[in-house]
């Protein structure tokens, strides 16, 4: 089937397809080796695919139908389909909840799917494991806050009180929103929204310990950087969500920061993913050296 499968291909699929990551593009993903990796490690006699969904309305939906009916167990959601991956479950946990978006579709005994966000666990595991930080004792910097990555990730920092949030996205409605929403569960927290182009963003750079990139930047070589590189300093940790290195992650390195790529965030979501699906934990060290 090539690196991916379409639609009209799922009917077609092997018996042992069962689980798979629905997005666009996806081609890139890693999800695939390091579900197999714990697939094959637990002796579970499935395949994890990629599965790509056009963007038009109503694409999705018919993925995960078509999906249904051919008895997956579960599914991974990315880029651009988690608040979809919401819409169409019929239960959905605290965090997905919280952020209007998921990542993890469960399907239940009756068809449908439950909906799970383990982004925010993910990455308080990520960061916790990659730079030995707890992000309760962090002042954190999101940019791209009203993504579906992003929104989980401010709302784990919110749950964990985080001292200082500050939240940066192109202006928007649902900034504000999201600000007033974690104020509400984190009143000790002070909680910033600001634009890219605001002129506060320097200064709520240059204080923050840690700096999120939640957005799509990096994903293809010749996209621009989401802030100057000139605002970084060796104070501040990087972590940026795409998989691969970014040209963010080389610009903050020359500036002397310690930087990390999304795969840790990858590897601890999925572990999550795993844990949802078959009520049991993966093994980590099989799914990080699949990744590596």
């Amino acid at each position: 089937m090539g690196k991916y499968n379409t639609v009209e291909q799922i009917s077609h699929l092997s018996a042992s397809s069962k689980l798979g990551v629905i997005g666009n593009p996806i081609a890139h993903s890693k999800s695939p080796q390091m579900q197999q990796a714990a697939l094959d490690s637990a002796a579970l006699p499935y395949r994890y695919i990629r599965i790509l969904a056009e963007r038009e309305q109503g694409a999705f939906e018919n993925v995960i139908e078509r999906c249904a009916e051919k008895g997956f167990i579960g599914l991974n959601v990315t880029i651009p389909f988690k608040e979809q991956a919401y819409a169409a479950a019929s239960q959905r946990d605290a965090l997905s909840e919280l952020c209007g978006a998921s990542n993890t579709l469960v399907k239940q005994e009756d068809g449908s799917w439950h909906a799970c966000n383990s982004d925010g666990e993910g990455f308080k595991s990520a960061i916790l494991d990659y730079f030995k930080l707890a992000i309760s004792e962090q002042r954190i910097l999101i940019l791209g806050a009203c993504g579906g990555a992003g929104r989980a990730i401010a709302a784990q920092c919110a749950l964990d009180g985080s001292p200082r949030i500050s939240l940066v996205n192109r202006p928007r409605p649902e900034l504000a929103q999201l600000r007033d929403k974690l104020a509400a569960i984190a009143p000790e927290s002070q909680i910033d929204a600001l634009h890219f182009d605001s002129p506060e963003l320097a200064e709520a750079i240059a204080s923050s310990q840690l700096i999120i990139n939640a957005t799509s930047l990096g994903l293809k070589e010749s996209d621009p950087l989401p802030i100057p590189s000139e605002l970084l300093s060796s104070e501040h940790k990087i972590f940026d969500i795409v998989t691969h290195e970014t040209p963010l992650i080389r610009a903050a390195r020359a500036q002397g920061c310690a930087c990390s790529s999304g795969e840790s965030m990858l590897l601890w979501q999925g572990a999550i993913a795993f844990e949802r699906w078959f009520g049991q934990q993966p093994n980590i060290n099989a799914m990080r050296a699949a990744l590596a």
